[in-house]
Order: C-alpha cells, then structure tokens, then sequence
C-alpha cells in the first residue's frame, strides 16, 4: 500500500515528475481504472514530500472507498489528518471517513464524524454533503434517540435543525423528486433566517456537484484571512460572504481558504483587545495573523484579503510582502501601510489622503483662512489633524484651535466648543472708537463668524450625529468640513426635519458616489440572497472582482497580479471608487460631497464661492 511522507522532512519542494504521475493516477481514477490508480499513487509514494503527497494520500482513500475497501480508506484518511496537518483536503478527508463508516453500517460513528464537519470550519460544499447524509439517517430512522441528543450537543440544536432542513432538500433531489425537493428547499427558506447554507439556497438549481470540492482540482486558491470565531466573527463573516458572492458570480473561478485569526474562549472573562478584568495578549492576536497568513501561503493562495484591523494588517503585510502574494486590506485605514511592501493594497482611503483634499480645498477653492480642528484621539485622528495642518498653512490658512476627543465615548463638547468660541472672539476686530455708550452684547450671545470653517474627524457616523448640532448650539456661523465617515445617506434621509438643519451645508470627502448603480445592484443582490442588509461586505466583493478581472485578464500569478492591480484607476466598485498605483497602493479614488436637505450629493461650480466683479 503506498505510504506518503512517512519518515520524509516536513517541506515539501515541487517536481515535475510527482505532478505527471498523480495526473495519470486522477484520469485513471475518472475513468473508474481503480487498479491502474493505485499503482500510480504507489510511485508517487516514492518520491519525496512534494506539491501533491497530500492530494495523493487522500486520492488513495478515495480509491480504496470506490473499491469498496471502506476499512483501508478510513486508515488512509486518518494517515492523511495525522501526517498533513494543513492539508486542504482535510475536511474532505473527515467526509470520506463518514461515508466509509456509512457503507460499513456503523451508523453512529458516521453520524459523529458529519456532525463534526458542521459543528466546525469547513468548506460549505463539504458542509451540504454531510448535512445531506444526516438528513438521509435521519428520516430513515438509522440513528437512536441517545444518538440524535449527542448531535444536537456536539452541533447545536440551532445548527442540527438548519442542517436536517436543507439536507432533507438535497437528498429529495438525489433521490430525482424534484416537487418534494422544491417543497423541502421553500421550507428551509422560510424556516431559516441568514443560515450557513443560505448562499446554495439562493441559487438552488439541479446541479449537486456545484459545490462540491474535486480531488486535484487546479483552480487558483484566494486566502481569506479574517476571524471567524470570537468577538469580531460577524465582520469577518461579512466580509467571506462579500468574497464569495463575488466568486460565485464569476463562476467560481477561485477556490476560496480560510484561515481564522478570531478566537472563542467560550464563558472564559477574557477579552481580546476590548475592556474587560482579564485580556488576551495583543501579541496572542498578531500571531494568529502571522501563522494564518502562512498558512495560506503553504497551500499556495495567489492572493490574500485580509485582515480586519490595522494591527493585524502590518503584521500580514510584512509576510505577504515577504512572499510577493498581493494582500488587499479591504478596511484597515492605518497610514503608511502599503509603504510595507510593493503587494499590499488598502482598499479604504488613508486619513492623510482624506485630510490633503479636504485641506486644498478648503483654503485654496473655498478660500477658508482661519480654521478649528475636531479630531478622535486616535492615530487616524492624529493623522488627519497633522496632514490637514500642514496643507493649510502651507496655503496661507491659519489653524485657530485644535482639539480632541474620545471616539463613541465623549458626548459631551461644552469645553470644546467654549475654546473654540474663544479663539473666534480673539479674532474680531476691536469695537469701533467712538464717544457714543455703545452697549456691549455679552460674549456668550455673539455669534462666531470669525472661525471660516471647523473640520469635524470621525471615526462613526454616531459621532457624527452628537457633534454636528453642538456646533449650532454654540453660536458658531462657520462650514463644517468632515471625513469620509460621515458618509451615511440612509442615516440622514431618516432623520426628523429639526435634526437634518445642523448637516445641511456640510461638505465631506469621500470615496462614495450618490447614486451609485454598483452599490445599488450590489445591495440589492446581496439582500436577496443573505436576507439582510450589508454593512462591510461590499469591500470583499470588491475586492475579488478586482482580483478576478485580473486574472481573466491574463495576469495569473501572484507577481502579475500585483503589477495589474498598480494599474487600477478609477474602478466603481460597490464600496466606492477605488484608485491604486505603484507609488501610492492606498485607495486614493476620492471626491467631494455635500449635504443638502436629506440628500448627499456631488459638489458641482454652483458650490464655488462667488468671485468679487472687477473695479
């Protein structure tokens, strides 16, 4: 029997002659030469760990399965789990296990291994298959009663009952009933709200083997490197179900890899990165990312999206740079970044892009010269204050005050506002010399017209909302200028008539467009199939369609990807535009918006101040 990597070193190195036998070995086996199969794999057993010792160590189970040789697969999938720890195949591995115990009669120990494929991470053509056999030993009474209760515990009652569900459909259409197939998916549908095999659902068809992962497969692999379990799981699943509504669209030409740097300490009081009495080591997180970016590395992705945070992110940059892999940050807003390496790309704009915009053209088109700051105490508001400094004083404008505050913690701006107001009085003229008694309005009644603009930095259209009336109510006639998250236009329509009158006027920067016919297909697409509005998700779907155009495009390499994606100018995607080149691979695609009454939209020479008629 062939025995891959047994006693061998654990890297692998390609060879050319590894890859033409396992091709024999797979058409043999398509063609159903079983025999012919085995010998093969039995001279790639000779060769040293190589690019395919793991596919052939599972191509061997799957033969000794087809065989009928259901206790030899089942030993030759666990050599496979023991010895190729990171194999790709291994959750195909874990089904094949189940289907040999099946044929085998031993029922329970199936059960276990289907249960586990949905109780963990795993491909979700994978995770159809096993929930289909469980659907099958299920409605034929196959499992014991104490058999079901060790289920629902060991998946979750919640999951077990989504699982049954679909899989009842899909095994009605295997069985060729189509009327009770059809009956069977509407009741999933209608039974389960956003469930893991709500992507399939919505493009139920009569092709079960769409989803399923083939043995030697050679599409090109797209990493995902986002967390999955823990407290951030939701935006990281957002973001996959982005990635693969996207890949789906395409035709799936990526496989996609996951690899989760999110971790779950169940009813443990530790918090990772957030307030709490006991904390995860930050350092414990940014390992995660560098051993998950590794990882995908080792089997051999041609891209990465990926990470969350713009911690996590400088750490996946320095290895994917290292490697030449392009990695697309989809909302990381961390300055200098893509300084790190020539193949990493942020796809969200950079505070020191934002700032040097709204900075010229406040003082060189509005003509605005004496100007306040609001900031977040934050790096991104540090960046923002210093970068818009510098562009207006290089241009003649003068910064009256600056301040700071605590992102989605300070809601009170009384001192703030008090110091701004102190700095527009300093600024007013003297009162007029005269012997007439002039009574003087006190300072808290006068109106500030003397700060031209105040720039409010956000980190959250929330703070957004507490800040922008404060300004009002503290007497100042001036512009309010703003950061590309005060992008919110659902927001804004559905505020009351009284609180819309503090937004109106403000002019923003942004990569958003009104009116964008992507977002809205997107949007509209993503409803329908996730049933649920999209918060992050828009910037994976970006970004695979990025990588897709260039590889359709013929760039189908990791160094050819990253050289196309330099070239990207202008791209209307459905989280904005996005602009990248070979000097600055952070989106620099931006453009100006105004708020007027409850719509966002474009600034136009309308909005260009009047010019003074010549004497």
């Amino acid at each position: 029997m062939p025995n891959f990597a047994e006693g061998q070193a654990r890297t692998w190195t390609y060879s050319a002659d590894a890859e033409n036998i396992f091709g024999n070995g797979l058409e043999a086996y398509k063609q159903g030469r079983f025999d012919e199969t085995l010998n093969h794999l039995g001279l790639l057993a000779e060769f040293p760990l190589n690019q395919r010792s793991s596919a052939g160590q599972f191509l061997l189970g799957k033969t000794l399965y087809r065989l009928g040789r259901f206790a030899e697969a089942i030993n030759a999938a666990l050599v496979l789990q023991r010895r190729f720890p990171t194999s790709r195949y291994l959750p195909n591995a874990r089904l094949l296990i189940g289907d040999s115990f099946f044929n085998s009669k031993h029922y329970s120990e199936a059960a276990s291994q289907y249960g586990r494929l949905l109780a963990t991470q795993a491909p979700l053509g994978i995770q159809a298959q096993a929930a289909e056999r469980l659907a099958a030993m299920y409605w034929n009474g196959q499992l014991k009663e104490q058999e079901r209760t060790r289920l629902r515990q060991a998946v979750g009652a919640v999951r077990l009952r989504e699982a049954l569900f679909f899989g009842r459909a899909r095994w009605y259409q295997r069985l060729g009933w189509q009327e009770e197939a059809a009956q069977a998916m509407q009741t999933y549908r209608d039974s389960v709200a956003n469930g893991i095999f709500a992507p399939i659902a919505a493009v139920w068809g009569s092709d079960l083997t769409a989803y399923s992962p083939r043995v030697g497969e050679r599409s090109p692999r797209l990493g995902l490197l986002l967390p999955l379990t823990g407290p951030d799981r939701r935006t990281g699943e957002e973001l996959r179900d982005g990635v693969r509504l996207a890949n789906r669209e395409a035709g799936s030409p990526f496989e996609l890899v996951d690899a989760d740097t999110g971790v779950d300490y169940g009813n443990l009081p530790i918090a990772t990165g957030r307030s709490g009495d006991v904390s995860e080591s930050p350092a414990s997180g940014l390992l995660r990312v560098a051993y998950g970016a590794q990882r995908l590395l080792d089997q051999g992705v041609v891209a990465i999206v990926g990470p969350l945070h713009s911690s996590s992110s400088v750490v996946a940059a320095t290895v994917a740079a290292r490697a030449g892999v392009p990695l697309l940050v989809p909302l990381a807003q961390q300055s200098g970044l893509d300084a790190l390496g020539h193949s990493v790309f942020q796809l969200k704009t950079v505070s020191k892009t934002e700032a040097r915009l709204l900075g010229e053209y406040a003082t060189l088109v509005l003509g605005l010269e004496h100007l306040a700051i609001i900031s977040p105490l934050s790096d991104y508001g540090l960046d923002f204050a210093r970068e818009f400094t510098r562009i207006a004083e290089r241009n003649g404008g003068q910064i009256a005050h600056s301040d700071w505050y605590i992102p989605k913690e300070t809601t009170d701006f009384r001192r703030v506002f008090e110091e701004i107001r102190a700095a527009g009085l300093a600024l007013m003229p003297p009162p007029v010399d005269t012997l007439e008694v002039v009574e003087e309005e006190p300072e808290e009644d006068k109106f500030i017209d003397t700060i031209d603009g105040v720039v409010v930095v956000v980190e959250s259209f929330a703070d957004a909302k507490t800040i922008a009336p404060q300004v009002h109510f503290h007497r100042l006639q001036t512009q309010i200028l703003g950061n590309d998250a005060w992008w919110n236009p659902e927001a804004i329509r559905q505020m009351r008539p009284g609180e819309r009158k503090n937004f109106d006027g403000v002019i923003f920067v942004s990569k958003r467009q009104p009116e964008s016919a992507a977002e809205r297909s997107f949007v509209s697409t993503f409803r329908k199939q996730f049933r649920r509005d999209p918060l992050y998700a828009a910037t994976g779907y970006d970004a695979t369609h990025l990588l897709i155009d260039g590889w359709e495009q013929g760039h189908r390499d990791p160094a050819a990807l990253v050289e196309w994606l330099t070239t990207v100018r202008f791209y209307e995607g459905a989280s904005g535009v996005i602009s990248l080149s070979p000097d600055v691979r952070s989106n620099s695609a931006l453009t100006l918006l105004k708020i007027e009454r409850d719509k966002v939209r474009s600034l136009g020479t309308g909005d260009l101040p009047q010019m003074g008629a010549a004497e």
